[in-house]
């Protein structure tokens, strides 16, 4: 997969917008856990693992910020930037549930083939 275009329409359209340079990038890296990853879930709920990891670093990244502003005396802002990394997280446990579907669906499919002992 590392070699092909990232399917990013597995995303829907939003998360397409905001977090598809992210989570192709995610997707990518050519890493042998990620191939194990598609191996084993599937395209599809791989990318949709690879949004819930994009949202929760923009959450992270949101948070810290909010900190720095809240100790700059940034009040307001540092609650806009608390408020927009809470709504990273919710967000990310909704595509986390959107994962299970994907990856049942896909070891359903494949359960007839070869297994390691």
């Amino acid at each position: 997969m590392s070699d092909q275009p990232i399917p990013l329409s597995y995303l829907s359209p939003p998360e397409r917008r905001l977090l598809g340079a992210l989570v192709a990038r995610l997707c990518v890296t050519g890493n042998p856990r990620f191939r194990r990853a598609v191996e084993t879930t599937g395209e599809k709920a791989t990318v949709r693992m690879a949004c819930v990891n994009a949202l929760r670093i923009y959450a992270v990244v949101l948070f810290v910020l909010g900190m720095i502003l809240r100790l700059a005396g940034a009040g307001p802002v540092a609650y806009v930037c608390f408020a927009l990394a809470t709504a990273c997280m919710g967000w990310s446990f909704w595509c986390l549930y959107t994962v299970i579907g994907p990856e049942r669906e896909f070891k359903r499919l494949h359960a007839g083939g070869p297994r390691a002992l």
